[in-house]
């Protein structure tokens, strides 16, 4: 990471470079952090599939044995 840090007192002084290399330093934090969360939540449908599957197998078995 870039050794630079912009404070409040010299974001207006600091050089463009500076201001690109953390700017892109923070977008790439959010694209990881983006990423992290999409495969929470990609594994997160692949349990809901499975269970609702599970469910599904369970109520029609249910439904075999009343009749």
């Amino acid at each position: 990471m870039s050794e630079a840090v912009l404070t409040n007192s010299n974001i207006f002084n600091a050089k463009s470079e500076t201001i690109l290399v953390n700017g892109l330093e923070q977008m790439t934090k959010a694209c990881d952090a983006i990423t992290k969360q999409n495969e929470i939540l990609n594994n997160d449908i692949l349990k809901l599939k499975s269970k609702l599957r599970r469910l599904q197998d369970k109520e029609l078995s249910n439904l075999e044995d009343k009749e």
